[in-house]
């Protein structure tokens, strides 16, 4: 018997050793890595300056993005459209990143909530996280009561209400505007410039990986060098770093 215990201890390191080796072997010839996928959903604030997609591969070269964006829509166009819906239907998505039309969120609470909440239950069912883009004040809406705090409440209360991670865009928007007005990141309807698209970019690139964008060194030859570290900085503190 204790020949026979020997034997089976001898064979039993024998197969850990082979498993080392292969997983070894694996790893130097370049193993397959998860990669982290991001679709973005929502209208022309995501599109513009060639996209917030584009804008975080930049930032994060080893993600890969797509998105689903139609000009003026709500999540509830969004919904009936069907084409995000079946985006997101495909799978293989890490986050699935939500924006609503500008002023829809503080107008149109319900609805907010209604299809927001909707479209993260689709999310889930897929294996992915929902990421709501909070958007910012634009100033021909502000006399509405579209406000930085309103939208920024509104984001809030849909991603409590759902489990789902915020990204604080709009707070860091009104950040910057407090701290440097000179520094257009919006037009007077709200579509970014492409310093708003920087900026709204490095605050989903800190929601997404879970760390600071700060010290980003991705080349992006449209913004200078001082104005990222910059806008960096105002990212950072909007996502508490």
């Amino acid at each position: 018997m204790r020949e026979s215990a020997s034997g089976l201890t001898l064979i039993a390191a024998a197969a850990v050793i082979v498993v080392v080796a292969v997983l070894a072997v694996g790893l130097s010839q370049g193993a397959p890595v998860p990669v982290t996928r991001v679709l973005f959903v929502g209208n022309s604030y995501t599109s513009y300056n060639d996209g917030l997609d584009k804008q975080l591969e930049r930032l994060a070269p080893s993600i890969v993005t797509e998105r689903v964006t139609y000009g003026g829509f709500t999540l509830e166009n969004h919904w009936t459209d069907g084409h995000a819906l079946q985006a997101v239907h495909r799978g293989g998505w890490t986050y699935v990143v939500l924006q609503d039309q500008s002023v829809t969120p503080v107008l149109h609470a319900a609805e907010f909530y209604q299809y927001g909440r909707a479209f993260a239950d689709e999310i889930r069912q897929v294996g992915a996280s929902a990421v709501l883009l909070m958007t910012w004040e634009r100033p021909d809406a502000v006399a509405e009561g579209v406000t930085s705090g309103a939208i920024e409440a509104a984001y809030d209360g849909l991603g409590d209400s759902i489990g789902a991670r915020v990204a604080p865009a709009g707070t860091a928007f009104a950040a910057s505007l407090r701290q440097r007005p000179d520094l257009a990141l919006n037009l007077r309807d709200g579509h970014p410039t492409p310093y708003g698209t920087y900026l709204a970019g490095c605050v989903v690139y800190g929601t997404i990986f879970g760390i600071t964008p700060v010290g980003n060194v991705a080349p992006d030859p449209g913004i200078p060098v001082d104005v990222q570290a910059y806008l960096q900085g105002i990212a950072a503190r909007a996502l508490g770093y």
